[in-house]
């Protein structure tokens, strides 16, 4: 893990003597940003991205990349009044519905990824699923349906176990940027909103975007549409009411996307 005592190449000024609220940031030894992670939002092409921006390369284990926290730079030393004031200070948010079934598909329904078979048979054997690999379409809105119910027990804190960061809500994390005021960005609208946001400070960023090829692409047999019931839908935004309204405030502030980018 990477130690507390560390400071980013660009820092020169005075540090904190014991972690503050960086302590939840990703910086870079090169650029002077700061990046909350968010689960299920994009976090495995953003930690690719930001090991590229200080090593021009990527990293050896893009895919695991979540198990290398030492390669990493935290701001958990850096005075809080310069992050509040930092223009790169940025997350990611995600559609609740989208967050959820990338979380299903990804996590649960999906048998043959040897990395999650303890979060698969936790919630297989919590929420009561009927999981196997010849599932129709009926079979996975079904099973869906009861996995966030039970993600909605859980998070209320009336299911077993402490809620795991794949479905904890967006809501959670960003509340550890509270008076900061990060700027929000939509997982859909990453490949232009980051840009905006961050060539100020990095002219090319764009083009270091496009060189990191990583992503956690979860494979989903049936579409969105395909997958959201009303009574999904309503299970979805019951559960993550907060999450649903924060994705709808994010991307009525951002407008549609650059007509160059349609």
């Amino acid at each position: 893990m990477m130690m507390t005592d560390s400071l980013p190449d660009w820092f020169d000024d005075q540090s904190l003597d014991a972690p503050g609220p960086g302590k939840f940031l990703l910086t870079t030894n090169r650029y002077p940003l700061y990046y909350l992670q968010i689960t299920k939002c994009g976090c495995t092409f953003l930690r690719n991205l930001i090991y590229y921006l200080d090593h021009d390369a990527l990293h050896p284990a893009g895919t695991r990349i979540h198990s290398h926290e030492a390669d990493f730079v935290k701001a958990d030393l850096i005075p809080r009044d310069l992050i509040a004031a930092s223009p790169y200070l940025f997350a990611v948010v995600r559609d609740p519905v989208d967050r959820f079934l990338s979380l299903y598909f990804d996590k649960i329904a999906n048998l043959d990824s040897p990395y999650d078979e303890k979060i698969r048979a936790r919630v297989i054997r919590a929420a009561n699923l009927d999981i196997t690999s010849s599932m129709g379409l009926a079979d996975h809105q079904r099973n869906s349906l009861k996995t966030i119910n039970w993600i909605g027990r859980n998070l209320d804190r009336k299911g077993q176990g402490r809620p795991n960061p794949h479905w904890q809500r967006q809501s959670v994390r960003l509340s550890r940027t509270e008076g900061l005021s990060p700027r929000l960005i939509l997982l859909d609208g990453l490949s232009w909103q980051l840009p905006q946001v961050l060539s100020p400070l990095i002219p090319d960023i764009a083009d270091k975007m496009q060189a990191v090829r990583v992503r956690n692409v979860s494979r989903k047999p049936f579409s969105r549409d395909d997958m959201l019931t009303p009574e999904l839908a309503g299970a979805v935004a019951s559960v993550y009411p907060q999450d649903t309204e924060a994705a709808a405030q994010v991307r009525a502030d951002w407008g549609p996307a650059p007509k160059s980018q349609d």
